[in-house]
């Protein structure tokens, strides 16, 4: 393992530390030695000096005072409790019961047991290494670097006893061991060495970087107390996760742990590599213009043995569990905590022989804190890190190369690259630091600390003098991490300002680069200007040589007469080059392009005249549109149709034919109501009856088809709301038919509703007043009569 000078500097005062505490328990035994020699002296009937005793006689707890003959009692978590101190241990006393593992039971555990998905990601490899199975022991034998990256692997592992205070296992073996091989002997037993008169009531359990055996290994040792498969989750889920004890499961393990799950990120450290299942930089080298970045994630759990304090009823109505147990926060416990930090930066003095933990939520909380520190101290490495690489360089100020750089954007996109993850990033960090506040408050809310919760750690200072021990020592941890709570905030409060930051330099390389390419677009419309004026150029040297060109070929012709007369070369030169040229000048110009745009526009206007006067001549005469203007005063409009318009065409409105009083109502020519059938006319809109249609294949299919297909062949015209008995004064109404064939209203004072509506014949007096004089040809359906008649200016006929 790698020791850089922090890890060393660390180290070193934990030794002092340690050496000033064991001096300090050696004056204080020396202190109550001799005054039990005083008192033989004297006299006085000795204290009895036990090891227990002296050990809580050496205790350093500056939060209470417990007298040296204090009686051990067990917690019973009862209010019954006697508040004396002289009759009450303040600290947990029950042991851990004997565990011990070998193995043979790791190899069995390993290939029986069924592994979840997130399991699978964590522990695969070794679970498809048949070698590793075959060899007689499955951790590396040699010391140093291994495949696996064991020998980067760190652990602590501490055993609390009836007083409080940890003791760091290190099992003395007969020779060097590997680093894998270290921590499998220390995590496989507890209390199952019967030399010892020490046992543990608590023990915690902390490994850093573990390898995927070593991952096998804790699963193994630990599952029987928590649920490994769902901490293999929350590790491979990469989200800030938390589980309170959960008394109403039917897993016993949910009944007695309260689990932390922390996920942020981390720079990738010198000769550190991520795990398989973590996301991670893919690069993974830093640089100047790069910072490596991974997730990383750590488990914080903690389980309560021995049997339930007491049962509790689930009053939720849809319960499945009616019945959920709740355990004493004094009896024995375990603290596990997983580490999978790619980095040098873990705090190894969160727990010392110096400190006293009353119980298993203290030693708890305790790590939980250490974690909360070590998170600010990665995140703020990151942010660092990220300040400098978007940080100008020392001399910006005085080089316009360096200003031009970092203002104009390059071919490689480097900066706006540089910006969008920067900002990115630091807005991802605060994310995880708010999910990791939200966690913490939402599974530690305040009736946990102040003891009136009725699942997490029930009692209060009123229930006995332990609980009001641990409710005091509970306020004092309480700020604490309140406190690293606060510099996660502060932490996040400086991203976002530095999220601002970003963003001011990135609107101004933006800013920049616009304004620079919209220079080069300028820039690029002159070069395609000339460009253009250049082409012009060649078009028009062209064009001047394709007359003589022209001339030249019919005159270089075999067949043409070997005469050395020039003059009709001459001529014809001239006859057929100075009109050419005279029009491409006058093309040239805009005045010119008008006149030979009207000239042209005349020239095809005489012609068609003359095509319409041969037509005329031979006894045909073309079904012309009409004009609006040559028959009919107003001009005609073409207006969409109504939605109203379009059901009465479509038939979904019911038409007047189902009443045979409807169907032939009698209109004035004007379109008012007359009075002999003002009780039978219908609300709803009219239109003209009128139409006239564009070519005679048109007039063949409504002829055959009759009123029903002219209704639904509608086209655009003109559509004006009608009055309260439904007439309609004005222009036609337009609609769309299905074949796309256009048919328009023409302009009438006629009415037409639904087919009934419209089932009526016209009075001669109508019928002249619609044709007017000089109108054209237009045909008129009469709906009653189941046909109709073309009126024009020679006749009329029946069609």
């Amino acid at each position: 393992m790698a020791l850089d000078a922090a890890t060393a500097k660390e180290m070193i005062e934990k030794l002092a530390e340690d050496r000033a505490n064991y001096l300090d328990t050696l004056s204080r035994a020396h202190d109550v030695l001799a005054k039990a020699l005083e008192a033989s002296a004297t006299g006085k009937p000795p204290p009895k000096l036990t090891s227990e005793t002296v050990s809580a006689a050496v205790r350093r707890d500056t939060n209470h005072t417990i007298d040296i003959e204090s009686l051990k009692k067990s917690s019973t978590f009862s209010p019954d409790d006697s508040d004396s101190d002289d009759n009450e241990s303040m600290f947990a006393q029950d042991p851990l019961p004997k565990e011990e593992y070998d193995e043979a039971g790791l190899k069995k555990h390993m290939r029986e047991y069924n592994w979840t998905g997130p399991g699978m990601k964590i522990v695969g490899s070794v679970l498809k290494n048949k070698q590793l199975h075959e060899r007689s022991t499955m951790f590396p034998v040699t010391l140093g670097p291994v495949d696996d990256r064991s020998h980067l692997s760190h652990y602590s592992i501490f055993d609390v006893g009836k007083d409080g205070a940890p003791l760091e296992i290190r099992r003395a073996d007969d020779k060097p061991v590997s680093r894998a091989q270290a921590i499998w002997n220390n995590i496989k037993a507890i209390n199952a060495d019967e030399s010892r008169s020490r046992e543990a009531v608590g023990r915690i359990t902390i490994v850093r970087e573990p390898s995927p055996l070593l991952f096998a290994a804790l699963h193994y040792t630990q599952n029987a107390h928590f649920d490994v498969d769902e901490m293999f989750n929350m590790l491979v889920n990469d989200k800030n996760m938390a589980s309170s004890h959960r008394p109403f499961s039917p897993d016993h393990r949910h009944q007695r742990t309260i689990v932390f799950t922390l996920d942020f990120f981390c720079v990738i450290g010198d000769e550190c590599q991520p795990e398989p299942w973590q996301q991670a930089d893919e690069e993974g080298v830093p640089s100047e213009t790069h910072v490596p970045l991974s997730r990383c994630s750590s488990i914080i759990a903690l389980s309560l043995a021995g049997p339930p304090a007491r049962p509790v009823k689930n009053k939720a109505r849809r319960a499945e569990q009616k019945t959920g147990y709740i355990f004493d926060p004094f009896s024995p416990w375990r603290v596990l905590s997983i580490q999978s930090y790619p980095d040098w930066k873990h705090s190894i003095d969160a727990h010392t022989s110096a400190r006293h933990y009353v119980n298993g939520p203290e030693a708890f909380l305790i790590t939980l804190r250490a974690e909360f520190k070590d998170a600010q101290k990665r995140l703020l490495e990151v942010y660092n890190r990220i300040s400098e690489l978007v940080r100008m360089p020392s001399n910006f100020m005085f080089s316009s190369a360096s200003r031009d750089r970092l203002l104009f954007e390059d071919e490689d996109s480097t900066f706006s690259r540089r910006y969008f993850w920067a900002h990115q990033s630091l807005g991802i960090m605060n994310e995880n630091i708010q999910e990791m506040i939200f966690s913490y408050r939402k599974i530690l809310p305040e009736n946990v600390w102040d003891g009136t919760s009725k699942v997490v750690w029930p009692g209060d200072e009123s229930v006995s003098s332990r609980y009001a021990n641990w409710r005091k020592r509970m306020k004092v941890l309480r700020a604490d991490i309140e406190n690293e709570l606060h510099g996660l905030e502060e932490i996040a409060v400086l991203n976002t300002e530095k999220m601002k930051e970003i963003k001011g330099l990135r609107d101004n390389l933006f800013s920049g680069t616009s304004v620079l390419e919209s220079r080069k677009s300028v820039d690029q419309a002159r070069i395609t200007v000339q460009q253009g004026h250049n082409i012009k150029l060649l078009t028009l040297v062209t064009i001047f040589f394709l007359p003589l060109t022209f001339v030249t070929s019919v005159f270089g012709m075999t067949n043409m007469p070997p005469d050395d007369n020039f003059h009709p070369f001459g001529i014809v030169t001239a006859v057929i080059c100075i009109p050419t040229y005279m029009l491409i000048g006058s093309l040239n110009t805009t005045s010119g392009v008008h006149f030979w745009r009207r000239k042209t526009h005349n020239f095809f206007s005489f012609v068609g005249r003359m095509i319409n006067s041969i037509f005329a001549f031979l006894g045909y005469t073309p079904n012309n549109p009409p004009n609006p203007q040559a028959g009919d005063p107003r001009p005609l409009h073409n207006r969409s149709q109504s939605a109203r318009d379009g059901l009465i065409a479509r038939g979904n409105i019911p038409s007047l034919s189902s009443n045979p009083a409807n169907r032939r109502p009698t209109f004035s020519p004007r379109g008012t109501k007359d009075s002999s059938s003002q009780n039978n006319l219908p609300r709803m809109l009219t239109t003209s009856s009128t139409v006239r249609f564009q070519d005679e294949k048109h007039d063949q299919e409504h002829e055959e088809n009759g009123p029903k297909h002219l209704i639904r062949n509608l086209a655009r015209g003109d559509h004006r709301k009608t009055n309260s008995w439904g007439t309609l004064n004005g222009h036609g109404v337009a609609a769309q038919d299905h074949q796309h064939r256009q048919a328009t209203f023409l302009h009438g004072d006629a009415v037409m509703g639904s087919p009934a509506s419209l089932g009526r014949n016209k009075t001669e007096e109508e019928e002249e007043e619609e044709r007017g004089e000089g109108g054209w040809g237009k045909r008129v359906w009469t709906w009653g009569s189941g046909g109709g008649k073309k009126r024009g200016k020679g006749g009329e006929r029946e069609v």
